[in-house]
């Protein structure tokens, strides 16, 4: 995890006035404007020292940056292309087609490559200023508050240095939840939400559907491995099927609403281009379920703005579904205890398990964040929206207060869901906040989650508080615990080895003392980014299974 600055137009052109971005972008042809957003979604880009083919002109901008560099003192090089400053890109050009996206006779390569530097330059200053990092007090509480402002408008789209693994990840994942919800849109109750994806997508029935999706995905691996993003699919039904995820009207919104729904474009008839890798992905999952929130209210006869939909998803979905069948699949050792009925439903947690005195709460959030929160890049807004919703909502104890009310009533020896614990001293417990969005896995978000747990419990339990028996704070999304799901079922010990490994490094102090000032403020950034960093970017002791992968597969496989 490093802080690297976007390279602005004032940092590159301090003597000129800069124009507005469109009268830079009328300037460049269809053809380079399509391809650069494409371009972005690449694994490899191009910094500003090698985007010109003009070499003199290459060796002006690197003597500009350079003495920007030394004027100011950077520590580390500046970048030009982020995946946030492309998306917002990508969002002016498509808006802007009608206008921008013509064909042209004319053309200088030169001045092209020059304009398409200063928009960008343009771009890069709008998404900088959208970042308000609060004020925390002391330098990790700092470092935290940054890591999630710059990183929580972007979440989406990954959030670490190994993109190529988070991707893969997120695949996955993506499989393996729109397998089961193609389950849950069968049943009797849902069927009119199948109706309504198989007409959004055009298609005859599920299992057309599901071939598309897949045969989608699997492009998507093979571009991913070519490093590469264009389409150009031979069958008609799927260039259809492709044209069902475009659109010509794309309006720019806060948080990329309409990349996110139509996350490919067309380049010409019958060859596609992806905006974002992650987006395509998360279309058949995520942006999805706003096509079951449109059927459910029609179903119903429902006002548009009523969220009712969104209780009975979490609920019977995301709870009852996904999570469920997820760390039932996990904890199956027949010697680990679920949580037993009870009388009452009062604060019972999502999901419980006790393996000896080590006891497992769980409480599952499925969450949505407003484009304008999700956007801003404010931690104050964001911190407001984490403990609306993962601390206490009013006077309701959602999340992590849930979580402690759990706690509570084992440490007073009055559990209604579990006898055993009601006698014995000396238990563990972990909690662990489930999420569906890994939006909420950046760095920071758990050290910080963690502080706010670490100071209600010991408020609400008082001289009841051990933290050699109430455990830290794990907070960790559903990819990354579907992800992991074929190294934890092997050894019961694997999902507690996993989290205390994850608990040691949250708190690990390190003490610096290197005489070499450069190498020392290395080691010290690394040790923060390391205290800092989500349980999903630990180094794992497990290789996933590609043949897993494979499987998902098969069932388009001819035979």
């Amino acid at each position: 995890m490093r802080v690297v600055q976007r390279l602005e137009f004032d940092n590159v052109f301090p003597e000129e006035e800069p124009k507005e971005i469109m009268e830079y972008l009328i300037n460049i042809s269809r053809e380079i404007l399509l391809k650069f957003i494409g371009f972005c979604t690449r694994r490899e880009q191009p910094n500003y020292t090698n985007i010109f083919s003009n070499l003199e002109t290459q060796a002006e901008i690197d003597r500009r940056v350079a003495d920007y560099g030394r004027t100011y003192n950077l520590p580390e090089r500046p970048i030009l292309i982020s995946r946030e400053a492309s998306l917002m890109f990508a969002e002016i050009v498509l808006a802007n087609r009608d206008e921008l996206l013509k064909e042209t006779d004319e053309r200088n390569v030169d001045d092209e490559e020059l304009n398409l530097f200063k928009a960008y330059l343009l771009v890069n200053k709008n998404a900088n200023e959208k970042q308000n990092l609060g004020n925390a007090e002391d330098n990790i509480d700092r470092l935290a508050d940054m890591f999630m402002a710059m990183g929580f408008a972007s979440g989406d789209i990954g959030n670490f240095e190994n993109v190529d693994l988070e991707f893969a990840k997120a695949l996955y994942a993506m499989l393996v939840k729109f397998e089961y919800l193609i389950e849950f849109v069968q049943r009797e109750e849902n069927t009119y939400m199948a109706q309504a994806l198989i007409e959004t997508f055009g298609q005859e029935n599920l299992d057309g559907l599901n071939y598309q999706v897949k045969t989608l995905v699997a492009q998507l691996l093979r571009l991913k491995h070519e490093d590469a993003y264009i389409v150009s699919p031979e069958r008609q039904d799927h260039i259809n099927f492709l044209k069902s995820l475009t659109s010509s009207k794309i309006e720019p919104s806060a948080d990329f609403t309409n990349l996110k729904i139509f996350p490919i474009y067309e380049i010409e008839e019958g060859r596609f281009s992806l905006v974002d890798y992650f987006y395509v992905v998360d279309k058949f999952f995520k942006s999805i379920k706003f096509t079951l929130k449109a059927a459910f209210i029609k179903h119903h006869n429902l006002k548009p703005n009523d969220s009712s939909f969104f209780s009975y998803y979490n609920l019977h979905f995301s709870e009852d579904v996904v999570m469920k069948n997820v760390l039932d699949e996990i904890f199956h050792w027949p010697y680990q205890k679920k949580r037993q009925e009870a009388d009452t439903k009062d604060s019972e947690p999502d999901y419980y398990v006790r393996h000896n005195n080590r006891v497992y709460l769980f409480e599952n959030k499925d969450i949505l964040v407003a484009a304008d929160i999700k956007s801003s890049s404010d931690i104050d807004e964001i911190d407001k929206l984490l403990k609306k919703k993962f601390v206490h909502d009013g006077d309701r104890h959602v999340g992590i207060g849930q979580l402690i009310t759990s706690i509570k009533q084992i440490v007073d020896n009055e559990f209604p869901y579990d006898d055993y614990v009601n006698n014995k001293k000396n238990l563990t417990i972990y909690p662990i906040l489930l999420v569906s969005d890994r939006i909420f896995e950046i760095p920071g978000m758990n050290y910080k989650l963690n502080k706010w747990y670490i100071e209600l419990v010991k408020e609400r339990l008082g001289d009841s508080y051990n933290p050699n028996f109430i455990r830290p704070l794990t907070f960790i999304d559903m990819d990354t615990l579907i992800y992991w799901t074929p190294y934890l079922v092997k050894k019961d010990k694997y999902f507690r080895e996993t989290i205390e490994d994850h608990h040691k490094a949250m708190n690990r102090v390190t003490v610096i003392n290197n005489p070499d000032p450069i190498q020392g403020r290395i080691q010290a950034q690394k040790a923060i980014s390391n205290r800092l960093s989500a349980i999903s970017y630990r180094e794992q002791k497990f290789k996933f299974p590609v043949d897993l992968l494979v499987d998902k597969f098969r069932d388009i496989l001819p035979d």
